[in-house]
């Protein structure tokens, strides 16, 4: 049955999901309907300290997707052509590193002392060989062994030609690497002899390295070609790197750890490119800096390190439980062991046929076998210690599954993705399963993975993972639809566009309640700085300037995103002027809608927020934090609680979130000297300092003791 429309349910267009749950439909036998208020915004705000939960475990998911297309090796090397007045040089010195490579941990090819003595004598070598035969470390060792004394080491710009080499670019015995050549006729005669004859007359020497399949249709060219031979034995470069990145000593121990050397025979022992050898120590120094299990580590990475080894892997996964369970735990690596595999079990479902092979499925009366220490070896994944935050803001322990390779996630996602179609539907209902788990982290953690996805098939996702959500009526959809949206600008920049374009539709008048509504959450899109944005463009103007929009919406589910919205704002921003700024200029506006929820979100923020600082066993409220640090801050957040304590609809619930501060700042008397110089710079007139003095004596015999006698005394000094 399809749902109703606005037209046919009013209250889905005025109240939506700012509604408390005792005024839903068929609540409490019949009984009369309170009609809805603004002050069930804040009756929806949730435990202290819960939206910045969700945004730590949203930067978390996010830590482990690369954007879109940058799962290269860690082995690229990138140099700066820089000349004075910002403009592109020709030469530029090659890295410290890169000298340092060649100067300790270069490993001699076959034959390279006759590939040097056929290269004396030369001022130009060309060096030619296969990807990853290690062209460019040749290169460079043999302008050492060519300049006598270590010379200076150069790039030459690629994407220029020899010809286009002047004297003023050369230095008096330097070597210089020009490393693949971005133009097709770079290499001519013509440029050659020019270049010979610079080089001569400052005794530098080139080299040019070229791919073996690129011709060389230039006969001079051509006798200048050399071909580096192939490393005897690669463990030598990666313990030759190792030492170079770690120290000798910690490369020693490094070498010896249970596995690492196995690990080098299977990756390195056969005849190979020089190139792998790199990839494994970065690996393996990768997984030494994280502390975690070097060989077990450094192995998944390099399983996962391109399609076809990660199209390996995944089809060695022992049955569709464990294929599952890596989809699972790619896409909630971070939450307990025992949500991942449930997770995973209910994919496993949706994928299996309907009337799947006898085979396939366990025989009656089969003993059950243990699968996690099972499934984890399998998935090169292992479980940390870690905490949970319950429904009321308790904490609990628990234990999170992750990939021992932080990068898997993205890697393994991405594969599934793009490459196994009948099931890629299946994935997409999965994910929206997910997003209406009970649990935030997991509704939050799937809507980092759905943006990823989106960043890759945009409209696909969009229709049918994130409108659907979007258009559901509980909050918390909305966030996960708006996340999901924040995560695919941060993926792919270039959507941003086409994202902002989409939510100005939701945004539209007519459009249904809940599209305006993830439109006021989705503000971090408005945020983010896109590639082709102005200087100014983004940032926290660009998202107030479009909260306020929103805000001029007086529907109530639109009101408690924007209010949802300015305290994950004000949380990213922290202790910057531009919020409380701008939450003073829309109480200054008229007397409508944009005022009322200026307060609204205000406190929103004010019971929301928390902020411990290192060493501390207490919370300050985040809010007096701020203006405790800042005269500026402090006169702002007094200027609002001043309007909120005064204000006809929210009085009420201001008095209420001060004294949540008063007893949070009971037992610690730096937060409780804060708490009063507040009240202090709160309190300007009579009014308001009557109403503070009477919040006050409420606590003195109930939550905040010490806290009602600093305010107190704070306020007769006045």
């Amino acid at each position: 049955m399809s749902e109703p429309s606005e037209a046919e349910d009013p209250q889905r267009a005025g109240s939506d999901a700012a509604v408390p749950p005792e005024h839903e439909d068929g609540a409490d036998g019949g009984r009369e309907e309170a009609p809805p208020s603004h002050t069930d915004v804040l009756n929806e705000r949730g435990p202290r300290g819960a939206i910045q939960d969700r945004i730590g475990t949203e930067r978390d998911a996010l830590s482990g997707y690369g954007r879109a297309g940058q799962y290269v090796g860690r082995d690229q090397h990138n140099h700066y052509y820089g000349a004075p007045g910002g403009q592109r040089g020709r030469v530029a010195p090659l890295r410290p590193r890169d000298v340092q490579e060649v100067e300790q941990a270069f490993v001699e090819p076959a034959d390279f002392d006759e590939l040097c003595r056929r290269a004396r004598g030369r001022r130009i070598v060309i060096l030619q060989g296969d990807r990853g035969s290690g062209r460019f470390a040749a290169a460079r060792r043999l302008l050492c062994v060519l300049g006598g004394e270590t010379p200076a080491l150069h790039g030459v710009d690629p994407a220029i030609g020899l010809d286009e080499l002047t004297a003023e670019d050369l230095a008096e015995g330097a070597g210089y690497v020009y490393r693949d050549p971005l133009r097709p006729g770079a290499i001519t005669a013509f440029g050659l002899d020019h270049a010979a004859a610079l080089l001569e007359a400052a005794g530098a020497h080139l080299v040019i390295t070229v791919d073996a399949a690129r011709p060389l249709a230039d006969a001079r060219a051509a006798d200048l070609v050399l071909r580096p031979g192939r490393v005897r034995d690669r463990r030598e470069i990666t313990r030759g790197l190792l030492a170079l990145e770690l120290g000798a000593a910690k490369a020693r121990i490094l070498l010896d750890e249970p596995g690492v050397r196995e690990l080098l025979d299977e990756q390195l022992a056969q005849d190979g490119p020089p190139r792998h050898a790199r990839t494994v120590a970065d690996e393996l120094a990768h997984a030494y800096r994280q502390a975690l299990p070097l060989a077990r580590t450094a192995g998944q990475a390099l399983r996962l390190r391109d399609d076809e080894r990660r199209a390996e892997w995944f089809e060695s996964l022992e049955d569709l439980s464990v294929q599952c369970m890596a989809v699972s735990t790619a896409v909630l690596s971070g939450e307990p062991y025992e949500t991942v595999a449930l997770a995973a079990m209910k994919l496993k479902g949706d994928l299996e046929p309907a009337a799947p092979h006898r085979d396939s499925l366990r025989p009656l009366n089969a003993r059950l076998a243990p699968t996690k220490r099972k499934w984890l070896n399998s998935l090169g994944a292992h479980t940390v210690p870690s905490t949970v935050r319950l429904r009321y803001g308790a904490t609990a322990p628990t234990e999170v599954i992750r990939y021992l390779d932080p990068s898997a996630q993205g890697k393994v996602l991405g594969y599934f993705w793009r490459e196994f179609d009948e099931q890629r539907p299946l994935l997409l209902a999965w994910l929206r399963w997910c997003a209406e788990h009970p649990l935030e982290s997991v509704r939050t953690r799937t809507a980092v993975a759905t943006g990823f996805l989106a960043a890759r098939g945009f409209d696909l996702v969009r229709a049918l993972v994130i409108e659907p959500v979007a258009r559901r009526r509980d909050r918390q959809a909305r966030t996960v639809a708006a996340a999901a949206l924040h995560a695919t600008v941060r993926q792919h920049p270039a959507l941003r566009e086409p994202v902002r374009e989409l939510l100005r539709g939701w945004s539209a008048p007519g459009q249904p309640v809940q599209l305006r509504a993830t439109a006021a959450r989705a503000w971090r899109v408005e945020y983010e700085r896109g590639p082709g944005d102005a200087p100014g463009e983004g940032g926290v103007s660009a998202a107030l300037d479009r909260l306020g929009e929103h805000a001029a919406d007086d529907a109530l589910a639109v009101t408690a995103a924007v209010c949802e919205s300015v305290t994950e704002l004000w949380e990213t921003e922290w202790d910057g002027g531009q919020v409380p700024a701008g939450l003073l200029a829309w109480t200054r506006g008229d007397a409508g809608t944009c005022a009322t929820v200026a307060r609204l979100a205000f406190l929103t923020a004010a019971g929301q927020l928390v902020r411990r600082l290192p060493g501390d066993d207490f919370d300050w409220p985040g809010l007096l934090h701020i203006a405790s640090m800042d005269a500026a801050r402090m006169h702002e957040i007094a200027a609002l609680w001043r309007t909120v304590l005064n204000d006809a609809v929210v009085h009420e619930s201001a008095r209420e979130i001060f004294g949540e501060w008063a007893a949070a700042a009971d037992r610690v008397p730096l937060v409780r000297r804060s708490l009063a110089r507040l009240a202090q710079a709160v309190a300007t007139d009579e009014t308001t300092a009557g109403r503070l003095r009477y919040a006050a004596r409420g606590w003195a015999d109930g939550i905040a003791p010490a806290s009602s006698a600093d305010v107190l005394n704070a306020l007769n000094r006045r």
